[in-house]
């Protein structure tokens, strides 16, 4: 989600998109190429890790590819899921700024929650959920579910997926109902987080030991 809050809607700052615009902007299409290296980048990796095991079928290969598989797909699932706020963010005509991400953060832009209003909030909220289905469909899709090192990619967006709907249908059900999305934020607890994540995790295993 937005650097308003983390990627999935925890509150942890109150500075509003407009002072943040007093700043230079990144360009969106140096952030794009940034993020799709990186992609490629993980993505071959662990392609590397996934044909060593298939070539040789050493155990030590095999280890590797489903650790790598495991981080690709939460990295995919999650760059994924942050464009698509974004996407939906600048669909709903909300007001918004790009913001250089620090170190291994995952958050792109901020979301001004003073000056957009709860349409354009969902709207933000429903991108993230769009875009993440979208790279699990495609992964699906272009790979046969023929190793364990696939198997697990596919379970680990499927993990992220849980933990990412999970968390936010609770903060959406609230804000449907007409709570602000910046109090509804605000009033996040380590334990929600904690909840979506065993979720998030039962989900990810449940999905490699249905493929497997």
């Amino acid at each position: 989600m937005a650097e308003a809050t983390n990627d999935l809607g925890e509150a942890s700052t109150t500075e509003s998109a407009s002072a943040t615009a007093s700043t230079t902007e990144p360009g969106l299409m140096g952030m794009l190429i940034k993020d799709l290296a990186v992609i490629f980048a993980a993505v071959s990796l662990w392609a590397a890790a996934d044909t060593w095991y298939v070539v040789t079928g050493m155990w030590l290969a095999q280890i590797v590819a489903v650790g790598d598989a495991i981080l690709v797909g939460l990295l995919l699932a999650s760059l994924f899921h942050e464009w698509g706020h974004y996407a939906g963010a600048v669909y709903g005509k909300s007001e918004v700024c790009r913001v250089t991400p620090k170190g291994l953060s995952l958050f792109r832009f901020k979301f001004d929650y003073d000056a957009n209003d709860h349409q354009q909030f969902h709207w933000m909220t429903y991108g993230g959920h769009i875009f993440h289905w979208a790279i699990l469909l495609i992964i699906f899709i272009a790979l046969p579910m023929d190793s364990l090192g696939r198997i697990s990619l596919v379970g680990a967006l499927v993990g992220f997926i849980a933990f990412a709907t999970f968390f936010e249908y609770n903060v959406l059900k609230d804000t449907w109902a007409g709570v602000d999305p910046g109090e509804r934020l605000n009033a996040v607890t380590p334990k929600d987080f904690q909840q979506a994540a065993a979720i998030g995790g039962l989900a990810g295993l449940f999905a490699i030991a249905g493929l497997a």
